[in-house]
């Protein structure tokens, strides 16, 4: 299913398999549940079985639907737990969301659907585009464990014993609060306004605004007489692979 447009357009986006429709939570939605638990709740919900496990054969044996069952079933894991539901909360907000020992069981007035390892890859995928789980401080190759230091990041999330934005060496910063302010200086939109994009938007307003700026000082600096080395990249091309 081509999403693109939904995504740009901030719209509620299907998920046939699973027999729900997700919402894109505005900014001002996230702010709700807090940065920090909505960090974990997403990373946790986009867990990747291959963050975990380096053995080739176990990894054709385990799904991430299992690897994600394991971590809300387990005591220690708690905290996580509490942070998807939140997350899910958000998504579906027309639903009752419960976690069960073995599925999310999703209900709404009528039906129960359920969520399991049958149709959780692309319950999964279209959370990863949602929350822009390839890019920005969501990214997932970060975590590949083939990276040490990723793999350490990988080990401290289970662990509960660090946030999840320290993928970046951020501890106390909040990305959404730093994008909405250099968003509202350079592009003159009222942070009001601002508050109601999705998580995808403001990111597509932050890049697209950046390859604006590094164009823009390219095109004075020639214009005064500089001759910079390098061309800076069409601030119009596509950034949405």
């Amino acid at each position: 299913m081509d999403r693109r447009l939904a995504l740009m357009a901030g719209t509620d986006i299907p998920v046939p398999e699973c027999q729900v429709v997700l919402h894109q939570p505005s900014i001002s939605d996230i702010s709700f549940i807090g940065e920090e638990d909505f960090f974990i709740g997403v990373q946790t919900l986009c867990l990747s079985k291959t963050m975990f496990i380096e053995d080739e054969r176990v990894l054709e044996e385990v799904n991430n639907f299992q690897i994600f069952m394991t971590v809300m079933n387990d005591k220690s894991t708690a905290d996580k737990k509490a942070a998807v539901k939140k997350v899910l909360s958000l998504v579906l907000p027309k639903y009752t969301v419960m976690i069960t020992p073995k599925t999310i069981l999703v209900k709404d007035n009528a039906d129960s659907f359920m969520i399991d390892e049958d149709n959780f890859e692309p319950f999964q995928e279209a959370l990863k585009l949602i929350f822009c789980a390839k890019t920005g401080p969501m990214n997932q190759q970060a975590f590949n464990p083939a990276n040490a230091k990723a793999k350490e990041i990988a080990e401290k999330l289970m662990r509960g014993r660090q946030r999840v934005a320290a993928q970046k060496g951020e501890l106390n910063a909040s990305v959404f609060s730093q994008y909405l302010s250099i968003l509202t200086i350079g592009l003159h939109i009222p942070l009001t306004e601002l508050l109601k994009t999705t998580m995808f938007q403001l990111y597509d307003l932050m890049e697209r605004y950046t390859l604006y700026i590094n164009w823009d000082i390219d095109i004075r600096s020639r214009l005064a007489g500089g001759k910079p080395e390098n061309q800076p990249e069409n601030w119009m091309k596509n950034i949405h692979q």
